[in-house]
């Protein structure tokens, strides 16, 4: 049965929940979420209590940063929770970290600006500065994230915290450094992580983020998509589509203002429209 009420990591105006509405419009109702800590639990009791009847249930969640470098496939990832031994599917979640990786993405911000949109090769060109500018950050992330997910709950990171997204002002290798050193050792005691283990991590994952990289030839998939938008805010401002997150509104409004197939725009989003349709729990 296809799904008919899909659950979203996110607030209840945030863009996530805004851009679904208009990629899967027409087939299931939408429905934030809040954080996703839980929701896959969450997903579990509603099918097992059968509170939403006649309905089929799943979630959908941010990728965010993990171990696997391999090429994408422009499709959403299965979602599975364990449940007495058996994989049971909740839902999936994006191939791609999170709603800003699509936001700016090239064709979406040529369809949803339209005649408003920068001349796209120096978009590109710009975006793919950024990348080059945050390839040393997006490792050390990466790093604290894998981190955390054997041990605790460490930020993976820093920076000025005065607008919407932390972001750091210095981005060398030897910033990265101080700045893993700086968040391993509030921790480190307490939660049995040694700054060393994250520092190697960090050096082996350099050369995939940095240009030519595994990670890096897929950056709008493997890289912060709030990280490079901080990381393209000159370009913005001098084309006069304003700071970074004042460019994701105009992207997300544009999206919601268009009289086109908005799932066209980015096959993964065409692909989800599909596999929510044939889902089959």
């Amino acid at each position: 049965m296809p799904v008919n009420v899909l659950y979203c990591e996110g607030a209840k105006n945030s863009p996530d929940i805004r851009v679904l509405l208009n990629v899967l419009s027409g087939i299931c109702t939408v429905r934030f979420a809040g954080s996703k800590i839980g929701l896959d639990r969450k997903i579990l009791f509603v099918k097992q209590e059968k509170l939403l009847p006649g309905s089929t249930v799943a979630a959908l969640k941010d990728r965010d940063f993990d171990n696997d470098e391999s090429t994408p496939t422009n499709t959403p990832r299965n979602w599975l929770a364990k449940v007495h031994d058996q994989n049971i599917q909740v839902g999936w979640s994006w191939e791609r970290k999170e709603i800003e990786n699509y936001l700016i993405d090239p064709e979406v911000v040529l369809h949803a600006l339209g005649s408003k949109a920068p001349p796209i090769e120096d978009y590109r060109a710009a975006l793919e500065e950024s990348a080059r500018t945050i390839s040393d950050y997006t490792a050390a992330r990466i790093a604290l994230s894998l981190s955390s997910q054997r041990h605790s709950s460490l930020r993976n990171c820093w920076g000025n915290v005065g607008g919407q997204h932390p972001f750091p002002d210095r981005l060398a290798e030897s910033d990265c450094r101080a700045g893993i050193t700086g968040i391993v050792c509030q921790y480190e005691q307490a939660q049995m992580v040694r700054k060393d283990d994250v520092l190697a991590s960090f050096e082996q994952l350099l050369s995939e983020c940095r240009a030519g990289g595994c990670r890096f030839q897929s950056f709008l998939t493997f890289f912060s998509g709030k990280d490079l938008l901080c990381g393209m805010r000159s370009a913005l401002i001098g084309w006069g589509l304003g700071e970074p997150f004042v460019f994701r509104e105009r992207i997300v409004k544009g999206i919601e203002n268009s009289t086109e197939n908005v799932s066209s725009w980015v096959p993964e989003w065409d692909q989800l429209r599909q596999i929510v349709q044939d889902f089959s729990p």
